[in-house]
C-alpha cells in the first residue's frame, strides 16, 4: 500500500511540473492584436500612402497643366498673328476706302466747282436765250463788255430785251436795250436820235455800223434790230462805246 501510494504521489508530483513547465511567461510572449488597434493600423498606413501619393499627383496634374498651357499658347499665338494681320488689313483696307472716299469728294467738289463756274460764265448767254424766246427778238450778248463791269441783270418786256451791266468797284453801270425794228440808219436818225438828242450827237462809222453818239449814250441798228446804250451812272468812252456795237 505504500509502494501504491508513493507512486500516485510521484505521478501528481510529475503532473504539476509538466503543467508548471507549461505555463507561459507573460514578459516574454508578444500580447494579442486587437481588431481595433488592427483598423487603427489599416488607417495610419492608408493615410501615410495618401500623404505619399498627393505630392505625385500634384506633380503630374501641374506637368500635365504645363503641357496644356504650351500647347494653347502654341493654338492661341497663331490665332493672335491672325487677328494681328486681319486688324492691319482691315486698317489698310480702312485706309485704303477713306483715300478713295476722299478722292471722290475732290473730284466731284471740282465738278461742281467746274459746273457752277461754266453756268456763271454761260448764265447771260442762258438768260439772254430765255429773254430773246420770251420777246422774239434774236438778241445777243456782246463779246466785249469794258473792265471791271459785269452784267447784273438781264429782263424783257414790252417787246424788248433789257441787260443791266454794274462796275463793282467804281458803281458805275450802264444798259443795253435791244429790240425789233424795221428802220435802216437814216430812219433812225429821223425818227428817234434827232427826238431824243436833238442836235447834241456825233455819228461813228466802224465796221459798216452807223452809230450815233451822245456823251455816253449811243443808238444803231443791225440786222433788224435796233440797239441803245443808256448810261446811268459814269461815264462810258466813245471807244468803249464802239466796242460794244462791234462785238455784237
Amino acid at each position: 500500500m505504500q509502494k501504491s501510494d508513493s507512486n500516485t504521489t510521484m505521478a501528481k508530483s510529475a503532473h504539476r511540473q509538466l503543467r508548471s513547465s507549461t505555463t507561459l511567461n507573460r514578459r516574454y510572449v508578444r500580447r494579442p492584436t486587437k481588431s481595433t488597434d488592427v483598423a487603427v493600423s489599416i488607417k495610419k498606413r492608408s493615410s501615410e500612402i495618401m500623404n505619399n501619393t498627393t505630392p505625385r499627383a500634384t506633380a503630374k496634374e501641374l506637368k500635365d497643366q504645363a503641357i496644356k498651357k504650351a500647347l494653347a499658347e502654341a493654338v492661341v499665338t497663331p490665332e493672335k498673328n491672325m487677328k494681328s494681320k486681319k486688324v492691319k488689313k482691315t486698317d489698310n483696307k480702312m485706309h485704303f476706302g477713306f483715300g478713295r472716299v476722299m478722292l471722290a469728294l475732290s473730284c466731284a467738289a471740282v465738278a461742281v466747282f467746274a459746273i457752277v463756274y461754266f453756268v456763271n460764265l454761260n448764265m447771260p448767254d442762258i438768260s439772254l436765250r430765255v429773254a430773246a424766246m420770251q420777246t422774239g427778238i434774236n438778241a445777243s450778248y456782246p463779246n466785249y463788255v469794258p473792265r471791271d463791269y459785269s452784267v447784273s441783270s438781264i429782263t424783257s418786256e414790252d417787246g424788248k430785251v433789257t441787260m443791266e451791266f454794274q462796275n463793282n468797284t467804281t458803281g458805275d453801270a450802264f444798259t443795253l436795250v435791244e429790240e425789233a425794228s424795221s428802220l435802216d440808219s437814216n430812219a433812225l436818225l429821223t425818227s428817234f436820235v434827232e427826238d431824243e438828242y436833238g442836235d447834241n450827237y456825233t455819228v461813228v462809222r466802224e465796221q459798216g455800223l452807223t452809230i450815233y453818239i451822245s456823251g455816253s449814250d449811243a443808238a444803231w441798228v443791225n440786222g433788224g434790230v435796233m440797239y441803245k446804250i443808256k448810261t446811268t451812272a459814269g461815264s462810258l468812252t466813245n471807244k468803249q462805246i464802239k466796242s460794244i456795237a462791234t462785238s455784237l
